[in-house]
């Protein structure tokens, strides 16, 4: 029977059925904290935001669409304000009929009688909407008024208020040594030293406190504690990924963010940095590192990927973690189509990945020496810049210095010319010169089965090998003619030039037909090796060449205007001065330079062949059949020609057309300048050869710099499309960078790049930015944070436990120059903070999951806590900030089950420094991270998170009982308590001291004593055993102690690492 509303004059009141429901509820109830949580979970995914799974044409999370006339019932409403009888909603809620109740049976969805009730009352009330909670502007609440004297700042007024409204207390402050174990594990992911224990146990009032706590925040090691959730926002790893998981050096962008935690950055920088530090003016190296936060992502470099579905993978990907590390949403609900939950469109999410979409990327598959995906940055150091700059002003002066020499040799050319005898010869002569290989396809020898030998004119011990040639008549003689599968290879050094060499090639082409793409000629490596060295390519029958360390980004490429002709001779020439730049490149047709389109301008590493695990040996100069290079199928290629010079327009000329040549020195005066210029001149070729030793300096001196991947856009924009259904090559309408409208306006003054993106995100306005951030900060101090779903704070997130407090703090952050320490500073010395830890019966009773925070938490520490506890306390932990990824213990072996390739990675773990780095620093390959890290829940890092999962399994005791690396620290710390000149329980006292931070109870002390005495005994009768037990790990014996004592000790410390207390922060 359903539900009838009682009318009390002309206005309804609440069913009597729920009047005992609604005894407890608040005065007013509110769309968002009561009512949006229930549709949401039940009603929103048929009648919320996503249009396209949208029933009925009803939207729930929106008033306008509520209030109006159902689709199907013009004269009925599905909510009608202060109206249950004229309100379809409720008349569905409360219905037996399953054709009529809502939600309907099949969708397994159910709503309370206390749901039922509260969504009643809220329409009796007006059925007021709201926008979501958390995209409503931040204003900063007046801070609660307390008489008690429990408060020591802003944190505990509210605090203390929530708890008064459930009847419960605060509890008493920590113990000093507790409370000290717990401040320095959360602000240095670190046990106390022993001897900060000493300075403050015994005298740790307020004042002294607040002193500990800006020592630590001082502490390096306060770096590294932040920087280590960061990586998890980052999805930070050493290794690419996906199936081939490559090895990459992600490691100087993770010393930039511990350096960015140490100096307190302000948030807004940091964000900024990370999201647009290549856009912002005048950016410096750092500004631009910092961008490779958006390149953490995973790459796939497997052969035969379609690049554009990957490049696409990739902005996506950015998408993502932008939305979840920086606006708390999961923004990825709405690539596919409109967002089920949240008033965010599938074109809201185009608009924002817009901002992303120019990065000047392509999707390739690029490794191999030295390769890295561009954009990159060179990690110079600053004396390498120094020498850098010095050597690009002496390239500069030495530029003018040519410039000099070839305007005064102007002078020289009138005299020059009235002593050239046969101009025909000497320009013939000077070619030649230049010139190290000439074939010409006539004089073939044959070899072994269908394996020819071509004749090099110009140097016959350098002979050209043809596979399978097909030959025909050509432009002079016989020529060679492609197919799907033969080839020209020619002698290894030939065509041999670094970047800073000039050089010419010369060829007679046939094209047989139009060609979308083909590979003429290649001295180059594969394209998923970057393109590294120069090769000739036709798009369209228009001429393409590229000279590439690592194409696209660090690469010269020009295309030509013009097409060449069909079915018919061409000849095409090119030359390159060895400047590194496109301006540098000229391309002939026919002896006549051709217009050409710069697509590529930005080369600064050499393009000289080098071997790794990699690469599949170098083939040299190659006409004729490559791999993954479609080939000039049935074109012709005649009368090769190399040049080891960059020859003048005058000899490409002649090339083609000697008479023409000749005429053209006698009646224009500037080919004939030229000519003698560029190639006859000894001041300027002195001049040039200067100019060429400073650029092979420099040359040398940046090949040996290392790279990184960070960000950098495109010349012009990339459009951007809606995907449908997100499919990279499903385009629909276009749209323009911008951000959803329901969390803040992205105003015109703003740019629509990723700097624009930035200013957006930290402008006062946006609602998200702060309170997600203090959000977080919150969660590392308290196990969880003001909203639980700390990387949803969307309608499917959960509400915030105290609303105003988070308001208040994000307003506190925002007003203080958004920083960090400070932050950090007023959480920790809240009395809310350092409350003990104790759980009485009341506790479990009215707030067993600690929302009230009546007591501090007790988490597990973390993984890197847990390791780097067990290296602290021992003294084995080297305190090395930053550098590159260090292999500490792992299972032998692990690595090579990954793959059978031949160049798979070995697992490089070596005595030293590298076993006792704190756990930051450890590579972390995706597919095998680090097994005891994964076992205590560090993240896969394939994605964001913000907040890690908390398991308990059996794995985990066996880990810190087995594990090398805390055997050998127990062993180490046994070492150096035997060492003491101490009783038996002066030793076991100071070791569970050291390692659980205070001194044990007697309780506790007796047993462990017994227990050591139980180990000793048996050690002692199995001194093998005991032997073999305390050599683990690579850190030496102490031979003079007794090794039954040693090794008793060191499995009494073992297991109180294994205990709950030392593995929690009390």
């Amino acid at each position: 029977m359903g539900l009838v509303a009682m009318m009390i004059g002309c206005r309804e009141q609440l069913p009597t059925q729920w009047s005992d429901i609604a005894e407890d509820f608040p005065e007013e109830v509110s769309y968002n904290f009561h009512v949006k949580p229930i549709l949401s979970d039940r009603c929103f995914a048929c009648h919320g935001p996503d249009e396209e799974n949208r029933e009925a044409d009803l939207r729930l999370d929106k008033a306008s669409s509520a209030y109006a006339a159902l689709a199907d019932h013009p004269n009925r409403v599905a909510i009608h304000p202060k109206s249950l009888t004229k309100s379809e909603v409720y008349s569905r809620l409360i219905t037996d009929d399953p054709e009529l109740m809502m939600p309907p049976p099949e969708a397994k969805l159910q709503i309370s009688e206390r749901e039922k009730a509260i969504i009643a009352k809220w329409v009796l009330q007006g059925a007021h909407y709201e926008n979501h909670w958390s995209f409503q502007p931040i204003d900063q609440p007046t801070v609660p008024e307390q008489v008690s004297s429990w408060p020591i700042n802003e944190i505990d007024h509210f605090i203390i208020e929530a708890q008064e409204d459930v009847a419960l207390t605060p509890s008493d402050r920590a113990a000093a040594s507790t409370l000290i174990r717990r401040v320095a594990f959360d602000l240095t992911g670190l046990p106390p030293t022993p001897e900060l224990v000493e300075k403050y146990e015994h005298r740790l009032g307020q004042d002294e406190y607040a002193k500990l706590v800006d020592e630590l925040l001082a502490d390096p090691a306060y770096g590294e504690r932040m920087a280590a959730d960061w990586l998890d926002v980052a999805r930070y790893a050493d290794s690419d990924g996906y199936l081939d998981d490559k090895h990459r050096t992600f490691s100087p962008w993770r010393d930039w963010v511990i350096d960015a935690f140490n100096q307190n950055m302000p948030y807004d920088d940091f964000g900024t940095w990370q999201i647009a530090g290549d856009l912002l003016p005048e950016a410096t190296q750092q500004q631009i590192l910092a961008t490779a936060f958006n390149r953490l992502h995973k790459k796939n470099s497997e052969a035969g990927i379609v690049f554009e579905e990957f490049r696409v993978e990739y902005v996506a990907d950015r998408t993502h973690t932008f939305g979840k590390a920086f606006l708390g949403l999961s923004v990825e609900c709405a690539r596919c189509h409109d967002h089920k939950y949240d008033p965010i469109s599938q074109a809201d999410y185009y608009s924002l990945f817009g901002f992303f979409n120019s990065t000047h990327e392509f999707g390739t598959a690029v490794y191999g020496p030295d390769q890295t995906p561009g954009p990159a940055l060179l990690l110079t150091t600053a004396d390498q810049e120094k020498m850098i700059d010095f050597l690009d002003k002496s390239i500069i002066e030495q530029e003018a210095a040519v410039a000099t020499a070839e305007a005064s040799a102007e002078d020289k050319v009138s005299e020059w010319r009235q002593i050239v005898g046969d101009m025909e010869e000497f320009i013939s002569q000077s070619r030649r010169s230049a010139m190290v290989a000439h074939h010409d396809f006539d004089h073939l020898t044959p070899r072994d089965g269908k394996i020819f030998h071509s004749k090099n004119l110009n140097d016959p011990a350098k002979r050209a090998i043809l596979k399978e040639p097909i030959i025909k008549p050509g432009v002079k003689g016989n020529a060679f003619f492609v197919n799907d599968y033969n080839t020209i290879t020619l002698d290894k050094k030939v065509g041999w030039f670094e970047r800073t060499d000039p050089f010419s090639v010369e060829l007679w082409l046939y094209p047989k037909r139009t060609y979308a793409e083909a590979g003429i000629f290649n001295h180059c490596e594969e394209l998923r090796l970057g393109y590294k060295g120069y090769s000739l390519h036709l798009e369209d029958n228009r001429l393409r060449f590229i000279i590439a360390h690592s194409w696209p980004q660090n690469a010269l490429e020009v295309l030509s205007i013009d097409s060449l002709p069909v079915d018919r001779w061409s000849l095409v020439s090119l030359t390159y001065d060895g400047s590194s730049s496109a301006e540098g490149i000229h391309l002939y047709l026919n002896g006549k330079e051709v217009n050409t389109e710069v697509r590529a301008d930005y080369l600064y590493k050499g393009i000289l062949f080098e071997s790794n695990i990699h690469t599949y040996g170098f083939n040299g100069f190659k006409l004729g059949y490559r791999d993954k290079i479609i080939t000039f199928k049935d074109g012709g290629i005649d009368e090769l020609k190399i040049y080891a010079q960059a020859l003048s327009p005058l000899e490409i000329l002649y090339g083609y057309d000697p008479d023409e040549a000749t005429t053209l020195f006698i009646k224009d005066q500037k080919w004939g300048r030229d000519y003698f210029t560029q190639r006859i001149d000894r001041e300027t070729s002195s001049a040039r050869m200067a100019l060429k030793t400073s650029r092979e300096k420099l040359n040398d001196q940046v090949n040996d710099i290392n790279e990184i991947m960070v960000m950098g856009d495109l010349p012009k924009p990339r459009p951007t499309f809606v995907l449908e259904r997100g499919l990279y090559d499903a385009h629909g309408d276009e749209v323009q960078p911008g951000t959803p409208t329901t969390i803040s306006d992205f105003t015109d003054d703003l740019p629509r790049n990723r700097l624009g993106l930035a200013q957006w995100l930290f402008h006062r306005d946006n609602p998200l930015t702060a309170r997600v951030f203090v959000n977080r900060i919150w969660q590392m101090h308290f196990g969880a944070g003001l909203v639980k779903t700390a990387d949803d704070f969307g309608a499917q997130g959960a509400l915030p436990s105290h609303p105003e407090l988070l308001d208040w703090l994000a307003s506190y952050f925002m007003d203080h120059n958004w920083d960090i320490k400070k932050l950090h500073k007023l959480i920790v010395t809240s009395a809310t903070y350092q409350q003990s830890s104790k759980i009485t019966d009341e506790h479990l009773e009215k707030d067993p999951e600690n929302v009230f925070l009546a007591r501090a938490p007790s988490p597990r520490l973390t993984a890197e806590m847990l390791r780097d506890q067990a290296l602290a306390v021992s003294g084995l932990l080297v305190r090395k900030i930053g550098g590159p990824s260090v292999y500490p213990y792992q299972p032998a072996g692990l690595w090579d089950e990954l793959s059978n390739k031949s160049w798979r990675y070995p697992y490089k773990q070596e005595p030293g420094e590298g076993l006792y780095r704190r756990s930051i620093y450890s590579i972390y390959k995706r597919t095998a991270p680090p097994p005891s890290m994964l076992i205590f829940d560090v993240p896969d890092r394939s994605a964001c998170t913000v907040k890690r999962t908390t398991t308990s399994t059996p794995l985990q005791a066996l880990v810190l009982l087995n594990d090398p690396q805390f055997v050998e620290a127990a062993r180490v710390l046994a070492q150096e308590m035997l060492s003491q000149e101490a009783s038996e329980e002066e030793v076991v006292h100071s070791l569970f001291m050291a390692i659980i931070g205070r001194s044990p109870l007697e309780q506790e002390l007796k047993p462990l004593l017994d227990y050591y005495h139980r180990e000793r005994e048996k050690f002692q009768q199995a001194k093998e055993k005991a032997r073999a037990y305390v050599s683990t790990g690579e850190y030496a014996v102490a031979e003079s102690l007794d090794v039954a004592s040693l090794a008793a000790l060191t499995i009494t410390g073992n297991s109180i690492f294994n205990t709950v207390e030392a593995q929690s922060r009390r």
